[in-house]
Order: structure tokens, then sequence, then C-alpha cells
């Protein structure tokens, strides 16, 4: 598939770098300055743990240490820590998905992906095409289908995503207001996730104190997901 014949991402920030990405930056990250701190020794170990796992997270080493960085930050703000030590970096591996540069479980596996199954991940939008690549891969481990994806393999997984989706559609559909230009971009999302995104856009918004979900915070939303990685995010993120 040409690139200018690739789908785009319905939400802004379809790149394969994280959001706010320079190449000319520095390649270790710093964090963020008004987050919690960290113990230096701490964040020498989860750059380390990010630069080891990235060829098995299929990222660039840089993308890699910053999606560590800012996971950590994030889920440590969520419990209100004011500084970042082993003892949380070690818990946060336990807890984090396949796939993730910091989860103890990526790299258990090799996998190969086919041409075809690459052009099918291509239509899934940028924000969650790492998510998908990491729960296809963790789905194909856990039913012994092999370590070669094909787009047969990739179905077994959408399938199971769809059942939860429409369930989740069914089950309690828009609970906040939505502008219509959100409403726009949500429709864009494939139909095998869209439950599990409302459920997470608006569960973000909650908990960010949003009224009503609009362009801004769909933005921030997809900001979130796509320099942390993290698409589970608690109670309200992707299952």
């Amino acid at each position: 598939m040409a690139d200018s014949d690739a789908p785009k991402c319905p939400f802004p920030g379809d790149s394969d770098q994280p959001l706010g990405h320079d190449p000319a930056a520095c390649p270790v990250p710093h964090g963020d300055p008004s987050g919690p701190e960290w113990d230096v020794e701490t964040h020498v170990e989860a750059i380390r743990r990010a630069r080891e796992k990235a060829l098995s997270s299929h990222l660039g080493t840089d993308h890699a240490e910053a999606m560590a960085v800012k996971v950590t930050e994030q889920r440590a703000t969520q419990k209100g820590l004011g500084e970042i030590r082993s003892e949380f970096l070690d818990s946060l591996g336990k807890k984090l998905g396949y796939g993730h540069p910091l989860s103890d479980r990526t790299g258990i596996a090799e996998f190969t992906w086919t041409p075809e199954a690459e052009a099918r991940l291509t239509e899934v939008p940028a924000f969650c095409r790492e998510l998908t690549r990491w729960r296809v891969e963790w789905t194909a481990l856990k039913k012994n289908l092999g370590t070669t994806i094909t787009p047969e393999i990739m179905a077994v997984k959408y399938q199971m995503w769809g059942e939860v989706s429409h369930a989740i559609e069914a089950r309690r559909g828009r609970e906040m207001e939505w502008t219509d230009s959100a409403k726009t971009r949500f429709e864009k999302v494939p139909e095998f996730v869209r439950g599990q995104v409302l459920e997470a856009v608006e569960g973000n918004a909650r908990n960010m104190g949003c009224q009503v979900i609009d362009d801004e915070v769909v933005d921030k939303v997809v900001a979130r997901w796509s320099t942390s990685g993290d698409f589970h995010e608690g109670l309200y993120g992707f299952r």
C-alpha cells in the first residue's frame, strides 16, 4: 500500500513517532519537570529496560525510552507519588500489558508478521496501532497459534475485540455529550474497537473533569496513549 493511499488516523498526531518528538532532541528523555521526581538509579533502569525491549515492542529506541518514562510518570501521578523509585518500576512491569517496553512479558517470544498482515495493520489508526500489534501477538501466544502473524490470526483477535466492543456499545452507548466534530472523528475508528475507544475516551474525560467530549479532549486522550503506550489506564481504558 502506497503511503498516499494508506488510511489516515481520524485523530491528529498520526505518526510513527510519539507526539512532540523532535529528531534533534536528546535521545535520553529527562521526564516531565512538573511531575514526580525520579530516583536517579530508577530512571537509568527504566531507560535500560526500554532499550532492551525496544525491538520486541516494534519501536525505535528513542520512542521506547520516551514511552517508558511517560507511562511511569503518568501512573505515578495517578497514585499521587512524589518520587519514583525501583519498587514502583518493578510493580509497573508486572501490570503493563505484553508489548509495552516496560512490561515483564515483552520479549518472551519472537514474532514474524507476513506482508499481508503488516498491510492490514496499516488500516488501524496510528494511535492504537501499537496496541493492536501487541494484543494480536499476545493472543497468538495464549492460543498456541504460532509465531508467524497472518491476517487469519489477526482476525481471531479482531473477533474477540469486536464481541467486547459491541457489548460495550449495547450496554452503555454514549454517556457524555459529544460535539459533532468529535462524533465524526469517533465514527472513523474501526468498528471492532469502537466500544473500547468510547469507554476509554469518556473515562479519561471524566478523570480530567470534563463535561463535554470535544476535539480538545480527544486530542489530549490520544496524546496520552501515543506518548505513554498506556492504553489500559486502569479501570477506564482498553481491556
